[in-house]
């Protein structure tokens, strides 16, 4: 038994598990395996199932859909990004040599808001292929907020031209105000995420890659562990001050209490993850070799060189002007 079955799974799940299983029962589209019984069944299921459909609904268009391989490539090619506006440029510079099958990306700035578009270049508009254009939009806002390391608010999303009469799926989808009936698809969100730096790793892609863009639905705690330890991350490489548990907290939308209990379920503390997270940065920083200790001492948040010092030699084992990249760290 998958250890994330929850009884309450199909009820919240429901009206996407519909919607999907209405559009490959009329494309003739069977997928095998019982509807999924866990949340972890449920990401592998609709993944498998909208393959199947884009598959399906690309003959219309007289052109394969993207390959999975594709795909792959795509978003490791945006992890050499410096911060989420220069990967969303790539993204769309790389739809670009793809054309038409990717579909057309572009982006623009109002004001505080930030506007991604995406057109998906269909010859034929169908119920079934406004899915999958869905879900593409989706796979990219799941790819932008695994690069900065968190789940950003979003305005409104966009769902293309069809008219629908059941919105549900999709509020559960984006947990965001949805409309439908324009002629792209979109999602606004507040311009400053724009500056977010990218915080993955090389190190990271596969697991985040398994079930690209469906294990979102999955939620793990360990998502929750990442999203902290990149939080901190991108507060040194901005040179912020390093967030408190409850500033943290704030920004995940979570009650401090919730937050500590959520992390104690998944075996750590937000301490344990802030001082894994300043290791990582500290050898970073020295790394770079253009820094001094005390200079690493005010990015990281530390009082005095001293207690820095001390924290390293807990962290490494050795004095910071000791370590070496080759003493057994991976950074």
């Amino acid at each position: 038994m998958d250890t994330q079955t929850q009884p309450g799974l199909q009820p919240a799940l429901r009206p996407l598990i519909d919607l999907l299983q209405q559009e490959l029962a009329q494309a003739g589209i069977s997928v095998a395996g019982p509807p999924p019984a866990s949340i972890n069944e449920f990401a592998r299921w609709y993944l498998a199932a909208v393959q199947r459909l884009d598959h399906s609904v690309a003959s219309a268009d007289a052109h394969a859909p993207m390959s999975r391989r594709e795909v792959e490539l795509m978003c490791r090619c945006v992890l050499s990004a410096t911060d989420l506006r220069e990967a969303i440029g790539l993204l769309a510079d790389y739809c670009a040599m793809l054309h038409p099958r990717a579909g057309k990306i572009t982006f623009t700035v109002s004001g505080d808001t930030a506007v991604f578009q995406l057109d998906s270049l269909r010859r034929a508009r169908s119920s079934a292929a406004s899915l999958v254009d869905i879900t593409g939009l989706f796979s990219f806002l799941q790819l932008l907020q695994w690069l900065g390391g968190v789940e950003f608010p979003l305005h409104v999303v966009r769902i293309g031209p069809l008219e629908r009469d059941d919105l549900m799926p999709f509020l559960k989808l984006f947990r965001a105000p949805v409309l439908a009936g324009g002629e792209l698809y979109s999602l606004e969100f507040p311009a400053a995420h724009l500056a977010r730096p990218v915080v993955r790793t090389r190190a990271e892609f596969a697991d985040f890659f398994e079930l690209f863009p469906c294990a979102v639905f999955s939620n793990p705690a360990h998502g929750l562990a990442q999203q902290v330890a990149a939080l901190i991350s991108a507060a040194v490489i901005q040179g912020r001050p390093i967030p408190a548990l409850e500033e943290v907290a704030a920004t995940l939308e979570r009650p401090p209490s919730t937050f500590r209990r959520q992390l104690q379920c998944a075996g750590t503390s937000f301490r344990t993850l802030r001082d894994a997270s300043l290791a990582l940065q500290a050898q970073r920083l020295l790394l770079r070799g253009d820094l001094s200790v005390e200079q690493i001492t005010t990015r990281l948040g530390f009082s005095d060189p001293s207690t820095f010092r001390r924290a390293f030699r807990k962290w490494c084992g050795v004095a910071p002007t000791q370590w070496r990249p080759d003493s057994g760290t991976d950074v």
